[in-house]
């Protein structure tokens, strides 16, 4: 990408277009579920080892981009997507913004204020992000999306979630009655039932927020397209040929590192793989995340069922089944009994494990406590598959 989004020129070069910072910001939201595709995939085949990082994937997956961004901001003064574009994250002028030029002559008033961004803008670095830039950055870029998961996966835990649409209140807890419960209990009922209710317009104040600062951005009415950079103080503009230079001549010009001992001769070595391989991710990620996508293509093609068609004849090995964890459910000793309620199944569901429950078990279960209850294995209720056989179809 580089110097491909300086083309066009312009009094205006280094703003970047609205369609380059929606780019980057959705390439950002695809590693997630690209990362989480091949975990999972590997899990199944490996759960003793991998099971524990698919149940706390959103907490392994911020700790990964916590260090993969902070890198890029240090090194390139930008997060991980904004360098993938060739953009770059710089303090606003506030100085300038702010200052109050008690001048009637609008034309004076002007120039006094170009002369006065110009002359910041000469000054080494005054708008390069400093330690508690990057600080205010990662929290946005990490921490801020982390907490709106976890408000997203409560919400749709206690309102009852996708059954509760489709299906009405059936799927909706009830409301207990707290006549003559302790305090605490009662706080805690009112503070839950506040959160259902508030929390959609919350969520629609989020999204309105930021859709009117993208119309902002787009007829230039501000230099921020995010409510988030306005807030720390930070505007995204597009690498220019003297920062690509720097970044090469700072490379260059990078120290080797001596050491009078073994350890730390060490140490040194695997500081520098570490980040030469953080720098390989503006290769390998988005690698990763062509391939995911090439997948969907694929298994959702017509070419994937003719080839499936055409090997049907070969004999294909089943894969390997994933074993009870010790503290899940123990399976029963028929096959048509349901692990969970204990009765003959009903409406047969399969989850992403393997194994066949009730459809309102599998579905309460995995809406509860988001696992399997025999596997422990982390599933969602996009896991579930319905069952056929041929007297039901």
């Amino acid at each position: 990408m580089e110097f491909m989004s300086n083309l066009g020129g312009g009094a205006q070069a280094d703003q970047p277009s609205l369609f380059e910072l929606i780019a980057q910001d959705k390439m950002r939201e695809m590693l997630e579920p690209a990362l989480r595709y091949v975990i999972a995939v590997y899990a199944q085949r490996h759960p003793r080892y991998l099971i524990r990082i698919v149940n706390r994937y959103e907490e392994f997956y911020a700790v990964i981009m916590f260090f993969v961004e902070r890198h890029y901001l240090h090194e390139y003064g930008a997060s991980f997507a904004e360098n993938f574009y060739g953009l770059k994250r710089v303090r606003a002028p506030r100085a300038v913004k702010h200052a109050k030029v008690n001048i009637d002559d609008e034309s004076v008033a002007s120039s006094a204020a170009a002369a006065a961004a110009a002359s910041m803008s000469a000054l080494p670095g005054s708008n390069k992000l400093r330690e508690r830039d990057i600080r205010k950055s990662l929290l946005f870029l990490i921490g801020l999306p982390y907490v709106k998961c976890k408000m997203d996966e409560y919400y749709e835990k206690v309102s009852g979630g996708e059954a509760a649409r489709l299906f009405g209140d059936e799927f909706t807890q009830e409301e207990e009655d707290l006549t003559g419960q302790p305090l605490g209990v009662r706080t805690k009922a009112m503070a839950l039932k506040l959160f259902k209710k508030g929390y959609p317009f919350v969520n629609a104040l989020y999204q309105l927020s930021i859709l009117a600062h993208y119309i902002g951005y787009l007829y230039n009415k501000t230099p921020y397209y995010s409510p988030w950079l306005r807030l720390i103080g930070i505007e995204v503009k597009r690498m220019s040929a003297a920062d690509y230079r720097d970044i090469q001549q700072k490379a260059r010009n990078t120290p080797k590192r001596t050491s009078n001992s073994l350890i730390e001769s060490v140490q040194n070595n695997i500081l520098g793989l570490l980040s030469r391989s953080l720098d390989f991710l503006k290769v390998l990620l988005p690698m990763s995340i062509f391939f995911f996508k090439f997948l969907e293509w694929w298994y959702q093609s017509d070419y994937y069922r003719k080839a499936s068609t055409a090997g049907d004849s070969a004999e294909v090995p089943p894969p390997s089944r994933i074993k009870p964890h010790p503290e899940g459910l123990p399976l029963p000793r028929e096959a048509n009994i349901c692990p969970i309620c204990l009765k003959t199944i009903t409406n047969p569901t399969a989850l992403s494990s393997g194994y066949v429950y009730c459809y309102p078990c599998a579905h309460k279960q995995v809406e509860d406590h988001g696992r399997c209850p025999v596997t422990l294995m982390h599933c969602r209720t996009d896991d579930l598959r319905k069952l056929y056989n041929d007297a039901g179809m």
